[in-house]
Protein backbone atom coordinates (compact mmCIF):
# COMPACT_ATOMS: atom_id res chain seq x y z
CA UNK A 1 0.00 0.00 0.00
CA UNK A 2 1.59 3.20 -1.04
CA UNK A 3 0.50 6.60 0.79
CA UNK A 4 -0.87 9.36 -1.24
CA UNK A 5 0.66 12.94 -0.43
CA UNK A 6 -2.56 15.33 -1.28
CA UNK A 7 -2.57 19.30 -1.41
CA UNK A 8 -5.07 21.70 1.13
CA UNK A 9 -7.34 21.15 -2.23
CA UNK A 10 -7.38 18.01 -2.52
CA UNK A 11 -8.23 17.31 0.85
CA UNK A 12 -10.92 20.26 1.04
CA UNK A 13 -12.90 18.02 -1.85
CA UNK A 14 -12.75 14.74 -0.51
CA UNK A 15 -14.02 15.56 2.75
CA UNK A 16 -17.04 17.13 0.89
CA UNK A 17 -17.61 13.57 0.17
CA UNK A 18 -18.96 10.57 2.20
CA UNK A 19 -17.15 8.21 4.73
CA UNK A 20 -14.17 10.39 5.07
CA UNK A 21 -12.50 11.38 8.04
CA UNK A 22 -9.73 13.63 8.41
CA UNK A 23 -7.23 12.73 11.49
CA UNK A 24 -4.88 14.89 13.11
CA UNK A 25 -2.13 13.61 14.96
CA UNK A 26 -0.64 15.84 17.17
CA UNK A 27 -1.02 16.12 20.81
CA UNK A 28 -3.95 17.43 22.29
CA UNK A 29 -2.41 20.95 23.59
CA UNK A 30 -1.24 21.39 19.83
CA UNK A 31 -4.30 20.77 18.44
CA UNK A 32 -6.31 22.70 20.63
CA UNK A 33 -3.97 25.99 20.22
CA UNK A 34 -4.50 25.79 15.94
CA UNK A 35 -6.43 23.47 14.10
CA UNK A 36 -8.35 22.84 10.55
CA UNK A 37 -12.13 23.67 11.55
CA UNK A 38 -14.58 21.35 9.46
CA UNK A 39 -16.58 18.20 9.43
CA UNK A 40 -15.11 15.04 10.10
CA UNK A 41 -12.21 16.03 11.37
CA UNK A 42 -10.89 14.31 14.91
CA UNK A 43 -7.92 14.56 17.22
CA UNK A 44 -6.06 11.13 17.65
CA UNK A 45 -2.27 11.90 19.27
CA UNK A 46 0.36 9.74 17.11
CA UNK A 47 0.20 7.61 20.00
CA UNK A 48 -3.00 6.41 19.92
CA UNK A 49 -3.75 5.62 16.31
CA UNK A 50 -2.88 1.59 17.13
CA UNK A 51 -5.39 1.55 19.69
CA UNK A 52 -7.63 3.18 17.30
CA UNK A 53 -7.33 0.79 14.34
CA UNK A 54 -10.53 -0.42 14.56
CA UNK A 55 -12.83 3.21 15.17
CA UNK A 56 -10.94 4.19 11.70
CA UNK A 57 -11.05 1.07 9.89
CA UNK A 58 -15.02 2.27 9.32
CA UNK A 59 -13.62 4.95 7.10
CA UNK A 60 -13.57 4.26 3.29
CA UNK A 61 -10.80 7.41 3.14
CA UNK A 62 -8.46 8.55 5.98
CA UNK A 63 -6.24 11.84 5.47
CA UNK A 64 -3.80 12.32 8.30
CA UNK A 65 -2.73 16.02 9.36
CA UNK A 66 -0.30 17.31 11.61
CA UNK A 67 1.94 20.19 12.24
CA UNK A 68 3.99 19.63 9.33
CA UNK A 69 3.53 15.90 7.79
CA UNK A 70 6.39 13.74 9.66
CA UNK A 71 3.69 12.47 12.02
CA UNK A 72 1.01 12.25 9.43
CA UNK A 73 3.35 10.09 7.14
CA UNK A 74 4.33 7.65 10.58
CA UNK A 75 0.29 7.71 11.37
CA UNK A 76 -0.50 6.48 7.52
CA UNK A 77 2.17 3.75 7.99
CA UNK A 78 0.66 2.18 10.32
CA UNK A 79 -2.89 2.31 8.99
CA UNK A 80 -1.46 1.29 5.51
CA UNK A 81 0.23 -1.64 7.32
CA UNK A 82 -3.30 -2.53 9.31
CA UNK A 83 -4.71 -2.82 5.21
CA UNK A 84 -6.47 0.28 5.67
CA UNK A 85 -6.70 0.81 1.54
CA UNK A 86 -6.60 4.51 1.43
CA UNK A 87 -4.61 6.86 2.89
CA UNK A 88 -3.58 9.87 2.59
CA UNK A 89 -1.30 12.82 4.28
CA UNK A 90 -1.83 16.21 3.51
CA UNK A 91 1.53 17.32 2.60
CA UNK A 92 1.42 21.30 3.42
CA UNK A 93 0.48 20.31 6.79
CA UNK A 94 -1.61 22.43 9.28
CA UNK A 95 1.09 24.93 9.30
CA UNK A 96 0.42 25.15 5.60
CA UNK A 97 -3.43 24.91 5.66
CA UNK A 98 -4.00 27.57 7.76
CA UNK A 99 -1.29 30.10 7.38
CA UNK A 100 -0.02 29.35 4.22
CA UNK A 101 3.96 28.83 4.22
CA UNK A 102 4.30 25.12 3.66
CA UNK A 103 7.85 24.08 3.73
CA UNK A 104 9.65 20.77 4.91
CA UNK A 105 11.69 22.50 6.92
CA UNK A 106 10.39 22.23 10.57
CA UNK A 107 9.87 25.86 11.86
CA UNK A 108 8.51 26.95 15.01
CA UNK A 109 5.13 29.18 15.51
Amino acid sequence: MQIKYITKQEAQEMLKSGSIIMVDVREPEEFELYRVEGNNIVNIPLNRITESLTYLAGFSKIICICRTNRRATEAASILARADIKKVYVVKEGVTGWLFGNYSNEQKEL
